[in-house]
C-alpha cells in the first residue's frame, strides 16, 4: 500500500509517503525562498516523495518563530514561492505550504509577541488583531495558491498560535474567542476564508494533536474541534501533538519495531470517528513493516522529518526494494543544534 496513491480532495498523491513539515533555516531575512531551500526540496522529490510539506511559513512579522523561515505575509514573497511549487511539481511530487503564526513563543521579525492571554511576556491580543492575524492566515493562503502550490496545511499544533488558542489551559480570553470553542472559531474563519478566496477545490488540512495533562485538549475534545472544522471545509489532518514538551513532540531514542509511532493511538481514535477524512500520522516512523501496519488499519499516509534529514532519497529506496529501515537514530542533533537544518548523526 505504500507506494499506491491516494487523494486529499480532488489532489492525488503517487504514494503514501508525506514529508512532514521542517523549518531548514535556509530562508532569506525577511523569509524570502532562497535556491538552497529549493535544492533541498527538489532533491526530496526527486527522492520519491509523495507529498511535501514545507517548513512552517510565518503569515504576519510579528507571527515569525525563527530567523531562516519561509515567509508568506507580503506579495513580494509569491515569486519565490512559486519557484518551490514547479521545482517540487517539476520532479513529480505535491507541495503543501505549512501556514503558521508563533503567538506568545515568537522571535518576531517586527512587532511584539502576543497570544490569546497574557503570558510568557507577551501581551494578550486585542479582538482587533485576532482579526487581523485571521485575515493574515487567508492572505497567506492566497499566496500559496497564486504561487501554484496544491494546497495548505494550518500548524494547530506544538504550542504555536493556533495550538495556543486551542488549548485551554493557555487560552484564558473569556470573550467569544475564549476556550477551545473560541479557538475552533479562529479555525474556522481561516478555513472559510481561504476556499472564499481560493477556491473549494483548494485542500486546506490542519496539524493537531492532543495536549499535555489533563488540563489541556485531551482525546474527546480533538475528535470535537476536527468535527467542527469539517463544517468549515477542511479536507484532512496531520495528527502530531498539541501544546506539550518538545521532547515529546520530537522524541529521542525511537528504535525500529520497538517503539516507532507513538502518535498512532489518537491518529486511530481520529480515523474511527470520520473514517472518510484523510488522515496523516506523524511521529517516529522509521520502517516499513510499521507503515503497512498502520495503512492496514485504514490510516491514509505516514508522515516523515528526521529521516528524510538522514536520507532524502528514502522513499526510492524503500520502492528500490531496500527495506532497510531509516537510518536515522533519533538523536535530534538535527534540529537541536541552532544552525541550517541537516543530519548530524554519529555513527
Amino acid at each position: 500500500m505504500i507506494f499506491s496513491p491516494w487523494k486529499i480532495g480532488k489532489v492525488t498523491f503517487r504514494n503514501r509517503l508525506v514529508r512532514s513539515a521542517t523549518n531548514m533555516r535556509m530562508a532569506g531575512p525577511q523569509g524570502e525562498i532562497t535556491e538552497e531551500l529549493i535544492e533541498v526540496h527538489r532533491e526530496l522529490a526527486e527522492g520519491g516523495i509523495g507529498l511535501d510539506v514545507t517548513g512552517h511559513a510565518f503569515v504576519s512579522p510579528e507571527g515569525r518563530a525563527n530567523e531562516g523561515q519561509i515567509g508568506v505575509h507580503e506579495d513580494f514573497l509569491s515569486p519565490g514561492l512559486a519557484r518551490l511549487a514547479e521545482a517540487v511539481h517539476r520532479a513529480g511530487a505535491r507541495i503543501f505550504l505549512q501556514l503558521a503564526h508563533a503567538g506568545m513563543i515568537a522571535r518576531p521579525l517586527s512587532g511584539s509577541r502576543m497570544g490569546p492571554h497574557s503570558r510568557r511576556g507577551s501581551k494578550e491580543m486585542t479582538q482587533e488583531e485576532i482579526e487581523r492575524v485571521i485575515a493574515s492566515f487567508v492572505e497567506g493562503g492566497r499566496r500559496a495558491w497564486e504561487a501554484g502550490f496544491d494546497g495548505v496545511q494550518l500548524h494547530a499544533a506544538h504550542g504555536y498560535l493556533l495550538s495556543q488558542f486551542l488549548s485551554p489551559m493557555i487560552n484564558k480570553r473569556e470573550d467569544e474567542y475564549g476556550g477551545i470553542r473560541g479557538g475552533v472559531r479562529v479555525l474556522k474563519r481561516i478555513i472559510t476564508g481561504i476556499k472564499e478566496r481560493a477556491g473549494e477545490g483548494f485542500p486546506v488540512i490542519v496539524k493537531i494533536g492532543v495536549d499535555k495533562g489533563d488540563r489541556g485538549m485531551g482525546e474527546e475534545d480533538l475528535i470535537e474541534v476536527i468535527g467542527e472544522l469539517l463544517e468549515a471545509g477542511l479536507d484532512g489532518v496531520e495528527i502530531s501533538r498539541g501544546a506539550t514538551d518538545a521532547k515529546e513532540i520530537i522524541r529521542e531514542g525511537i528504535v525500529p519495531h520497538q517503539n516507532e509511532a507513538y502518535n498512532l493511538d489518537v491518529a486511530r481514535r481520529v480515523k474511527g470517528a470520520f473514517p472518510s477524512l484523510p488522515v496523516i500520522l506523524v511521529g517516529g516512523i522509521r520502517s516499513v513493516e510499521v507503515i503497512e501496519e498502520i495503512l492496514s488499519e485504514g490510516i491514509d499516509a505516514v508522515a516523515l522529518c528526521r529521516p528524510l534529514l538522514a536520507e532524502p532519497h528514502l522513499p526510492r529506496r524503500w520502492q528500490g526494494g531496500n527495506r532497510h529501515p531509516s537510518e536515522c537514530i533519533s538523536c535530534n542533533r538535527c534540529i537541536r543544534i541552532r544552525e541550517k537544518v541537516r543530519c548530524r548523526r554519529e555513527n
